[in-house]
C-alpha cells in the first residue's frame, strides 16, 4: 500500500476511535442505573468532589454510590488531544462558572485514552501542569487509573499512563482484574458489569484516600 493510502487509513481509524469514545459516553449514560450520585446527570457544580476525564470517567460517574460528585468529564477529550477542548480546558470552563463557587476540594482525574497516539512526555507534562494548576487553587487531585481495554496499541499506552498516575501523591488504581474480566464490548469501554466493578473500586478507594489526606477526625 502507498504511503498516502496508509496515512488515509490512519486518519480514518483515528476518526472511528474518537467517535467510539463519544458514542460510548452516550451509551454509558443511557445504560446507567438510577440512584447514582445526584438527581441530575452531572450533579451539582457546588459539589466537593468532581470527576474529570473522558467517556470512561463520564460513564462510571452514573454507577458511583459516593454522593455529591460532579461529572466534569467529556468523551473524546484528552490531556493534549482536543475534541471539545482538552480535559484541563473543559474543567477550567466549569470552574469559571459562578455556580462552581471556589471549586471542589477534590478532583478525581482519569484520562489519556484519546492521547494514545501522541508523545508520552508531552501528555504527562500536560497532566502534571493540570495537577499544578488545581493545586494552586487548593484543589487536591486524586488520579484514577483507566481499565485497560483491547483496542490495538491502547493497552501498552494505558499501562504507561496508569503507571505515571500511580507515582503521584494521591491515586486510585481501579484497573482491576475484576473490571477487565467483565470485558470491553467496543474494545475501549468496560461492559456494564465492568463499570459497576470499576465504580465499586472507586467508591471504596476514594473513601480511603480522602481519610488518609484529611487524617484522623478531631473530636
Amino acid at each position: 500500500m502507498s504511503e498516502e493510502g496508509v496515512s488515509v487509513r490512519k486518519v480514518f481509524s483515528r476518526i472511528l476511535f474518537v467517535a467510539a469514545l463519544s458514542v460510548g459516553a452516550l451509551g454509558c449514560s443511557a445504560a446507567a442505573p438510577s440512584g447514582g450520585s445526584g438527581s441530575s446527570p452531572t450533579g451539582s457544580l457546588a459539589a466537593d468532589i468532581w470527576i474529570a476525564g473522558d467517556s470512561v470517567a463520564g460513564g462510571v460517574h452514573f454507577y458511583l454510590r459516593t454522593p455529591n460528585i460532579y461529572n466534569a468529564a467529556r468523551g473524546g477529550n484528552g490531556y493534549v488531544h482536543q475534541l471539545e477542548g482538552t480535559i484541563p480546558t473543559y474543567v477550567q470552563e466549569r470552574l469559571n462558572l459562578p455556580a462552581a463557587l471556589d471549586g471542589p476540594k477534590y478532583m478525581i482525574a482519569q484520562g489519556t485514552v484519546t492521547d494514545y497516539q501522541l508523545d508520552f512526555d508531552e501528555v504527562t507534562a500536560a497532566m502534571a501542569a493540570f495537577e499544578s494548576q488545581l493545586s494552586a487553587r487548593g484543589i487536591v487531585v486524586i488520579w484514577l487509573t483507566t481499565p485497560v481495554g483491547t483496542y490495538p496499541a491502547l493497552p501498552q499506552w494505558l499501562n504507561r499512563t496508569n503507571a505515571w498516575m500511580m507515582q503521584r501523591s494521591h491515586f486510585m488504581d481501579c484497573n482491576t482484574a475484576t473490571v477487565r474480566y467483565a470485558g470491553f464490548p467496543d474494545l475501549i469501554h468496560p461492559s456494564q458489569n465492568g463499570f459497576r466493578a470499576y465504580a465499586e473500586c472507586i467508591d471504596t478507594k476514594l473513601a480511603e484516600v480522602i481519610a488518609e489526606i484529611e487524617g484522623p477526625a478531631q473530636g
